[in-house]
């Protein structure tokens, strides 16, 4: 609210501001007269829904896209260089959701990349002083937790709130006057999170502005000082979030819909406990594949979402790597509905009644640049094409048409580029790919990163669905809530093994409960004893 008592006075410059932001994508406006003004050591967050303009905006500050219509000034002064790297250059870093580090690279190299330091030989800048570049960050990495021998170390070993570590100094290393973070917290585990914010606090204390992109806005309170919020892509207010709630927040976002699902409460599961004698839809034992997947057996039942709970690095992934054939297993033997299978590539394993939901739904999930139609048929190509060979454009438009009603899949046409939507609708648009394999049992890996609150009850709503209708799921979640939410029971993994199970988690989870619950799942990710 631009007249708040609390909000800056108009005669102090910005560090960044957006002027009057306007962008069109295939004839649908995804910003219409945006504005952001971000202060010196501010942590200022960007608040809205799927497909409210925040990724846009974030895209044309940094340089990856042109608006058509408005103005960047940094420091008060229009930015006219042109393209990421020249923006960088100007004082605007941008960490994305998805990282983007070179895993077979150390942290040094990845760290300069495309702007690395030289030393001169016969006169001529040759060669990489990787010693100066050490000694340029040696300091900065250290007050981010990376110890001098890890900057040699390839950021593939790390895990995963290194790797974001990493990002800040990568960021930081050319001293930005703005640092702009996308969900910094996707993919980490609680005390991670908290050691992030420690990392957010003194990039304000370093009179760094931050523009800082989140889903959870929890998170909000004691950290972020002020909050823009968009719908539509356009501005619905700014405000103090030390004045502001959670519900009014979410009046901001999505206007009379809130109501439909509430602030993100986790204690109204609404769901049926499925039979003991069910019949086995998945039967996995002793799977085992080098260090990482080591003797796990378990099985799913019809109606029945398993959770997968572990710190980082616990074997989860891995484990649903194994079943969709994307890592090749040393032994084990896998049975789907009772009939044994092998795995050797995730087409293999479509055919056999699996499907998964990656966890990195930019690389592993969407392909961009094709049509949201094309996306979600090729799972099944065979039921949009001429003689399996011609696809036709009608049915890959009836198809996707279906999907489109059935999971609320918000675009203007099927035929968009998956690349335009929104984070939740591109999520759903893969659920589509999926389902359009009629699957026998979903996995869903972070099914709800980098989502809406709106999005999040929409794709809690297909995995209760799914299971409903007789199929059955496994749930890879960050979040202890969010897994406890929706399992039924949940495996305990740790260094590859499974080290306990959860059984019997009440269908109305009363905080007391909660947290005995929660305790008892970090209790056997810590230390590993069986239950």
């Amino acid at each position: 609210m631009a007249d708040d008592p609390n909000l800056p006075s108009a005669d102090v410059v910005p560090v960044l501001e957006a002027r009057g932001v306007t962008k069109h994508y295939d004839g649908v406006t995804a910003l219409d007269d945006a504005h952001l003004s971000v202060q010196r050591g501010e942590i200022h967050a960007l608040l809205g829904g799927n497909g409210a303009g925040k990724s846009t905006l974030i895209g044309i500050i940094s340089g990856a896209n042109k608006a058509d219509l408005g103005t960047i000034l940094l420091d008060g002064e229009p930015i006219t260089a042109a393209g990421p790297q020249a923006t960088i250059l100007a004082g605007v870093s941008t960490i994305y959701q998805e990282l983007s580090l070179v895993p077979a690279l150390s942290a040094l190299d990845n760290i300069f990349l495309g702007r690395e330091l030289h030393r001169r030989v016969l006169g001529i800048s040759v060669v990489s002083d990787r010693r100066r570049m050490e000694e340029t960050v040696r300091e900065l990495a250290s007050d981010f937790g990376i110890a001098s021998h890890e900057l040699h170390t390839p950021v593939s070993e790390f895990g995963a709130l290194k790797k974001r570590s990493i990002e800040i100094v990568k960021a930081l290393a050319f001293d930005p006057k703005v640092l702009i973070l996308d969900e910094p917290t996707s993919g980490l585990e609680d005390a991670e999170r908290v050691s992030l914010f420690e990392y957010m606090r003194t990039l304000r204390e370093r009179n760094v502005g931050l523009v800082w992109v989140t889903h959870h806005l929890e998170e909000l309170v004691g950290l972020a000082d002020r909050a823009t919020i968009f719908r539509d892509g356009r501005n619905a207010g700014t405000v103090e979030v030390a004045n502001t709630s959670i519900d009014q927040f979410l009046t901001y976002m999505f206007g009379d819909q809130r109501d439909e699902f509430g602030a993100g409460d986790t204690r109204h599961l609404n769901r049926l406990t499925p039979l003991d004698d069910a019949p086995i839809v998945l039967s996995a034992r002793g799977l085992n594949r080098g260090s990482v997947v080591r003797d796990v057996s378990f099985d799913v039942h019809e109606g029945e979402v398993i959770g997968l709970a572990g710190l980082a690095g616990a074997g989860r992934t891995e484990v649903v790597r194994t079943l969709m054939g994307l890592d090749r297993l040393t032994s084990g033997t896998i049975e789907v509905d009772g009939r044994r299978i092998t795995p050797r590539s995730s087409t293999a394993a479509y055919r056999a009644g699996l499907a998964m939901l990656p966890e990195d739904r930019k690389q592993l999930g969407i392909l961009a640049d094709l049509s949201i139609a094309a996306n979600i048929s090729l799972s099944r190509l065979r039921t949009v094409t001429w003689a399996r060979f011609w696809v036709s454009a009608r049915r890959e438009r009836a198809l996707a048409e279906r999907y489109r009603t059935r999971l609320g899949i918000k675009t203007p046409t099927v035929t968009a580029r998956i690349g335009n939507l929104s984070g939740g609708n591109q999520q759903k648009a893969i659920v589509a790919r999926c389902l359009n394999t009629s699957p026998r049992l979903l996995i869903f890996d972070e099914p709800t990163q980098g989502i809406d609150v709106s999005a999040k009850v929409d794709v809690h709503a297909l995995i209760r669905h799914h299971a409903a209708d007789g199929g059955a799921a496994i749930l890879i979640a960050s979040e202890l809530e969010e897994l406890l939410e929706l399992s039924h029971r949940v495996l305990v993994l740790k260094k590859g093994r499974i080290v306990g199970e959860i059984r019997d988690i009440p269908k109305s989870i009363a905080a007391g409960h909660f947290a005995e619950i929660k305790s008892k799942v970090l209790a056997l990710s810590a230390a590993g004893s069986a239950a």
